[in-house]
């Protein structure tokens, strides 16, 4: 049983910020079950996780309801789940006459409804224990949309309004739900992430000129705001939309 008696499960935690934010709770304390599609990351990043009692499950999330029974299975071996991060998301920019049909479904289906439909398998527990704190992974782009990612912050913008929406659910059942948008993140949703080391400065240097803070974050950055809003710490919290972007969103 872990330190803090508590378990987080955690989306998209095979890499970038999911699996920072795996690592920091297990830092403090918390069992964790992590999902990804890639086993081998995820085997990885639980290797990381020292110290604490770590599950993980391999599979697209677009598939969530056939794996219900397994997270549930996976759930029964750890403590009370508590925490629950919809991290998970997909991003294919693009114009509008570009934007395949198909693009927007996977988008919706991935950014949003596996985050709605692993939130309806953990609340029931949530509601008996009157204790759980949701936390979904926006972005600014659901907040400040920009040409070309029309489908990708359409998901984020309706996973900020769902957040809200929800936080006046659980309210009576001591359930929190709350929101972190980041801003220009240095993961491998961007293609920048995975270019030579001189390809990549002049991206990042470009991108560093767009945030008042002049640096693009790392995944470690969001990791903290995450532990912060999710965990107990922030006991008093729900319903907020936390922008942790280098000031990118107001310049």
């Amino acid at each position: 049983m872990s330190l803090k008696n508590q378990t987080v499960l955690i989306t998209g935690a095979s890499s970038g910020i999911g699996a920072e934010i795996a690592k920091k709770f297990a830092r403090e304390g918390y069992d964790l079950l992590l999902l990804g599609r890639n086993e081998d990351r995820l085997k990885k990043v639980q290797s990381e996780c020292v110290n604490a009692k770590t599950e993980i499950l391999a599979f697209d999330l677009i598939e969530v309801n056939k794996f219900s029974s397994a997270i549930k299975t996976k759930l029964s071996t750890l403590s009370p789940i508590t925490v629950l991060i919809n991290n998970a998301g997909i991003y294919k920019p693009g114009s509008f006459l570009e934007t395949q049909e198909s693009e927007w479904i996977s988008q919706f289906q991935v950014n949003l409804l596996s985050a709605v439909q692993l939130t309806q398998l953990v609340w029931p527990e949530f509601k008996k224990n009157k204790k759980g704190s949701v936390l979904n992974i926006s972005s600014t782009l659901g907040i400040k949309p920009t040409a070309g990612t029309g489908a990708y912050s359409a998901t984020k913008a309706a996973m900020i309004n769902w957040t809200l929406s929800l936080a006046q659910e659980g309210g009576a059942d001591n359930i929190r739900v709350n929101c972190i948008c980041p801003g220009i993140v240095d993961t491998p949703i961007h293609d920048f992430h995975s270019m030579n080391s001189e390809s990549k400065n002049k991206v990042t240097s470009q991108m560093s000129s767009y945030q008042l803070l002049s640096f693009i974050g790392q995944p470690s950055d969001v990791a903290e705001s995450a532990y912060f809003i999710a965990s107990d710490l922030s006991r008093w919290t729900t319903g907020s939309v936390l922008s942790v972007d280098g000031g990118i969103g107001i310049k």
